[in-house]
């Protein structure tokens, strides 16, 4: 990794009326891709579930987010495929805070309930 590497977070929605087995070499395709030019460090797979308004013709999406280490100068490219991709439903990519602890969304939801939604 150079020092132009950054860590970012990137949630997809796929569609899933692709089916599971296109979802998985989907999020299999992701993968390499990400670790072409960086280093995935955590990934959390939310699987289907509602969409809150209709996007692209669908009322569900598959869930999935990764964070990783990349190269900054490659990820334009990067987010360029993924807008090309058809079923890719919805991508946001975010650089990552230096002090941030990824968690999964049940370590997220269960901190909410013991301390209350301003400390999780």
């Amino acid at each position: 990794m150079s020092e132009t590497a950054g860590n970012y977070e990137l949630m997809v929605i796929i569609d899933p009326g692709i089916g599971q087995t296109a979802i998985d070499k989907r999020l299999d395709s992701l993968r390499r891709q990400i670790n072409k030019y960086g280093k995935i460090f955590f990934e959390d797979i939310w699987g289907e579930r509602d969409l809150a308004y209709n996007m692209a013709g669908n009322d569900k999406g598959y869930y999935a987010v990764f964070d990783f280490s990349f190269e900054a100068a490659q990820l334009k490219e990067f987010e360029r495929g993924l807008t090309l991709e058809p079923e890719v439903i919805r991508h946001l990519i975010i650089r990552l805070p230096l002090k941030y602890e990824p968690r999964t969304r049940e370590e997220l939801a269960a901190a909410h309930q013991e301390t209350g939604p301003e400390k999780a």
